[in-house]
């Protein structure tokens, strides 16, 4: 790892999303963005424009819950 470090700004829900997303509560942000970057690094060019349309349609309401998809398929 490298010795050099630096500090950025970023908004508290940002920092509570990364909160969400640490394997254990003294797991390091630093670990936790190193793990994001990487597995973002990791998808193809189509499947981030896939995501992000995905994200865009349940921001749009372009969705159903599992409960409304039980309901009209008749199951408990």
């Amino acid at each position: 790892m490298p010795d050099g470090t630096t500090t950025i700004e970023i908004f508290e829900s940002d920092r509570d999303r990364l909160e969400s997303l640490r394997r254990c509560p003294d797991e390091p942000y630093r670990v936790v963005v190193h793990r994001l970057l990487d597995e973002n690094e990791s998808l193809s060019p189509v499947a981030l424009a896939d995501i992000q349309a995905s994200l865009e349609e349940v921001r749009q309401g372009e969705f159903v819950t599992h409960e409304a998809l039980k309901r009209d398929l008749g199951i408990e």
